[in-house]
């Protein structure tokens, strides 16, 4: 079982569009699925049972709940191949808890926006999981692009600082993925998400 976690401790990064559209890509390639929503607002949980997805998704209270046990148990019923996690915004326990237990770390940064300003934060709760878990694979996804080349540029200079690996795949601003949340998704550029982070 691979553990993806959806983390960026700054609010509308485009955690939870990430989230289940990468889930939806998992489930597409004929992955056993499931989505764990860490957000006190169930976004990520909201979504799948309004657009009828099929894909078992749950909301833990993190204050309450042993995310790391949890993880455990699941892969032990082996009755999954992936889990993705979806993060709330400005919860660096809750950002760091589920780097500890993720293989992959996904990052969505906006372009344009003040992502990159909250980007030193995560880059410290990437880099503290790192030092106990070295085969974390963190990577980095630039979504709201393809819309201002150089502001776009300017995003991506700010995200190499980390040292991270940051995705070729964009996430371009559209109106589509804007009004997205609740209904199925339908993102090629998701789908060339998966193939990179799974390479």
């Amino acid at each position: 079982m691979k553990v993806y976690g959806v983390t960026n401790v700054k609010g509308g990064a485009g955690k939870t569009h990430t989230t289940v559209h990468l889930a939806f890509q998992a489930a597409a390639h004929g992955q056993r699925v499931a989505v764990l929503d860490l957000d006190p607002t169930r976004q990520s949980v909201n979504w799948i049972e309004v657009a009828g997805l099929g894909i078992p998704a749950l909301h833990i209270d993190i204050k309450q709940a042993d995310l790391e046990a949890y993880i455990s148990q699941l892969r032990d019923e082996g009755d999954f191949d992936a889990i993705f996690i979806d993060t709330p915004a400005n919860d660096r326990d809750a950002s760091l808890e589920t780097l500890m237990v993720s293989d992959i770390a996904i990052i969505p940064v906006g372009v344009g926006s003040s992502d990159t300003g909250m980007l030193g934060t995560t880059e410290r709760q990437v880099k503290r999981a790192l030092q106990l878990r070295p085969d974390l694979r963190p990577y980095i996804l630039i979504n709201r692009g393809k819309f201002a080349p150089a502001r776009e540029r300017q995003t991506v200079e700010e995200c190499e600082k980390t040292g991270f690996p940051i995705l070729e795949a964009r996430i371009p601003l559209r109106g589509d993925y804007q009004a997205a949340a609740g209904n199925r998704p339908d993102g090629h550029h998701y789908a060339q998400v998966w193939r990179e982070v799974n390479a």
